[in-house]
């Protein structure tokens, strides 16, 4: 999957749920980390901030700016209101 891919199923993800899953499929399945900015972090525990950042328990900085995942959870949050 190429990066314009990568960014298309990201910004395609119209709910909670969706993004958790592009997260877990963006996850390099032999190290289980998503490549972020900077460094690699854990994508388990990243798809698992999804929620808590999108109902505003969470501070977005959880999630990784790759791809438009922390974009793509600040609209789902501001599209429920």
């Amino acid at each position: 999957m190429n990066n314009l891919q990568k960014y298309e199923l990201v910004n395609s993800c119209e709910t909670e749920k969706e993004l958790e899953q592009a997260i877990r499929l963006l996850t390099n399945p032999e190290t289980g980390m998503i490549q972020g900015r900077t460094k690699q972090v854990d994508g388990k525990a990243m798809a698992s901030m999804v929620i808590p950042v999108v109902v505003g328990e969470e501070n977005p900085n959880y999630l990784t700016r790759e791809f438009g995942i922390r974009q793509q959870a600040l609209y789902l949050k501001y599209y429920k209101k």
